[in-house]
């Protein structure tokens, strides 16, 4: 377990540290905390199990290296649905690690600051087994698609609206599955640096 674990984070310490080293003198680093909400659910040999809206919280830390370019250097993601029957047990909740790149209009004289990003990660599910009628938990590779919207935007401080669909896939006591979500949230970040 605790092996998993320093593997699964070492990547983000090493990508750190690559950004420290690579900042240049106009880049940022920010801060970003988000809720919302998410539709996750788990396809099952083909069979849909659905899970309705639950909430979706996250944290970041990135770097803003340009107006068109920034970096989720380490995020993390946690999405309580509990209860979704996925063909092995009943699912609690779902938490994935992750870095994401971001491509947008981030010009400081722009009201709006649309952008679209892309995501790779790991994904921990803890669920309740049926084999052994105990908490279990699984690891697998994530990656998500999104975009969003900045509205508001001061010099130290932006927030807004952002979209993403996740989907990871894994074997879990002998049975192939997908798990993949929907999820909306307000994001905000504090931005440090010049």
């Amino acid at each position: 377990m605790y092996r998993q674990l320093a593997a699964a984070l070492a990547p983000f310490l090493l990508l750190a540290q690559m950004a420290s080293i690579a900042q240049a003198d106009d880049s940022r680093l920010y801060l970003a905390a988000s809720m919302g909400f998410s539709l996750p659910d788990a396809l099952v040999s083909g069979v849909e199990a659905e899970s309705g809206t639950n909430g979706d919280f996250g944290g970041a830390v990135g770097v803003q290296t340009s107006d068109i370019f920034r970096w989720d250097i380490a995020e993390a993601h946690f999405v309580n649905f509990n209860g979704v029957d996925l063909g092995f047990g009943a699912s609690r909740s779902s938490v994935s690690l992750g870095t994401a790149l971001n491509w947008g209009l981030f010009e400081s004289d722009n009201r709006y600051k649309p952008y679209v990003s892309l995501g790779l990660g790991t994904a921990r599910l803890r669920y309740l087994s049926n084999a052994t009628g105990q908490m279990d938990d699984d690891w697998a590779f994530e990656w998500n698609l999104g975009g969003g919207v900045d509205f508001v935007s001061t010099e130290d401080f932006r927030a807004g609206i952002r979209y993403r669909y996740r989907r990871s896939n894994r074997n879990t006591d002998g049975v192939d599955y997908g798990m993949r979500a929907h999820s909306v949230s307000l994001e905000i970040a504090y931005l440090g640096g010049p």
